[in-house]
């Protein structure tokens, strides 16, 4: 798989590309084309010599599928929990990363390194495009992204909130967030700071245009943690980049007016949205009480997908062993960072940015979790998984006397 022509990072490159910016394939049951691919990725190692290392990554993987396993027969077995297809394609889905852990196993890091830097690059200038072309509706363009992605579901909103290629406004705030953070350390790593602070300013319009008030906190708490971290070598910068995105936001926020109506009504708790989802924890909480341990499974036939809290969702459908499961397998990647500070500080500058991004991302994830899906969204773990494993990777190579 480890061929001149770099078949294996081709083919995980295209795997994010179609996670991130393809809609699902209406077959009946929601299937993603990078459902596929992963898929596709079966046959091939059983065919080739194994080359992979079972390190934390694998390992820690490997017990959130048992663990998953499990929940799903507990609840089919002792729950009356009606068998459903969706449930077997709930478990394809959560297979997937462990199929791209050990496909960037095979990978030259180099070269895989730098097509994500050349997706970051890129794909800035993609999301840009049609964040604006969605917003001003340009020509008509709003409709048929609401039709392609999400069938209707924001076509006729009175608020223009763009979703992107994510079907969400909030999962495509986070999906920008992805791309902020990344430009975000290469505009403090290099020298190129005017032309990435252009398109982080551009970035940043366009994750107001998603009005997502959850990933403006999160852009904020990444966009000051960033700066505290690199702020020895780039002082003056940083207090030049807080002070733009100040000067950006302030004037133009007022015409984003669900940001400002959505901050007011939760300050003084009228917030329609967050009753919505009081009432949706309540229902998910009292079902992970009756299954606290190892939970219900997925259960899609009989339990709603929607709970806007994806630590509750977590919880009800896999108790506590597997929520502990998948908070291990993400926030053990900053215990792994902290721990190996000085190999940190040895990588070359494109692993370095890739290593920082995730490790930044991670305070988006876990308060995106709060209010919203990443790990059962499935739009956007695959980028993650690809950088924690080469950032792993990679420091698994460097020895520190």
């Amino acid at each position: 798989m480890n061929q001149s022509s770099h078949f294996t990072e081709n083919f995980i490159l295209i795997l994010i590309i179609s996670s991130m910016f393809l809609p699902t394939i209406p077959i009946g049951i929601d299937i993603r084309l990078d459902d596929i691919m992963a898929l596709f990725l079966i046959p091939i190692f059983l065919t080739i010599k194994p080359n992979f290392k079972v390190n934390r990554l694998v390992i820690s993987y490997v017990i959130i599928l048992v663990l998953f396993a499990i929940s799903t027969i507990h609840g089919y077995l002792f729950l009356s929990v009606p068998y459903s297809l969706r449930d077997v394609n709930e478990f394809v889905r959560v297979l997937k990363p462990l199929l791209i852990i050990i496909a960037v196993s095979y990978c030259d890091s180099n070269v895989l390194s730098k097509k994500l830097h050349t997706l970051f690059k890129w794909g800035a200038f993609f999301i840009f495009i049609i964040g604006f072309l969605e917003f001003f509706n340009v020509p008509g363009y709003r409709k048929l992204i609401s039709i392609f992605f999400t069938g209707h579901r924001f076509e006729n909103l009175d608020r223009a909130r763009v979703i992107l290629t994510a079907g969400d406004p909030n999962i495509a705030a986070a999906l920008i967030i992805f791309f902020v953070t990344y430009i975000l350390q290469t505009m403090l790593m290099t020298r190129n700071k005017i032309r990435n602070s252009i398109i982080l300013l551009l970035l940043l319009v366009v994750l107001l245009m998603t009005s997502s008030r959850t990933n403006l906190i999160v852009f904020i708490v990444i966009l000051i943690t960033s700066l505290l971290y690199h702020f020895n070598k780039n002082r003056f910068f940083s207090f030049l980049v807080l002070g733009l995105c100040v000067v950006i936001v302030l004037p133009i926020i007022q015409y984003f007016d669900y940001i400002v109506i959505g901050f007011t009504t939760f300050s003084d708790g009228t917030n329609s949205s967050m009753l919505l989802r009081y009432k949706q924890w309540t229902e998910a909480y009292n079902l992970f009480l009756q299954s606290p341990v190892i939970g219900w499974g997925a259960a899609k036939s009989i339990h709603t997908t929607i709970v806007d809290s994806e630590h509750l969702l977590l919880l009800r459908r896999y108790g506590v062993l597997g929520y502990l499961a998948v908070i291990n397998f993400i926030f053990g990647f900053l215990a792994v960072i902290l721990s190996n500070r000085k190999k940190v500080k040895k990588m070359n500058f494109l692993a370095k940015r890739i290593t920082l991004t995730a490790f930044f991302s991670c305070l988006m994830i876990f308060i995106l979790m709060t209010t919203n899906n990443f790990f059962s969204g499935y739009q956007l773990i695959p980028l993650f998984v690809v950088m924690i494993t080469i950032a792993e990777n990679n420091l698994s190579t460097i020895k520190c006397r």
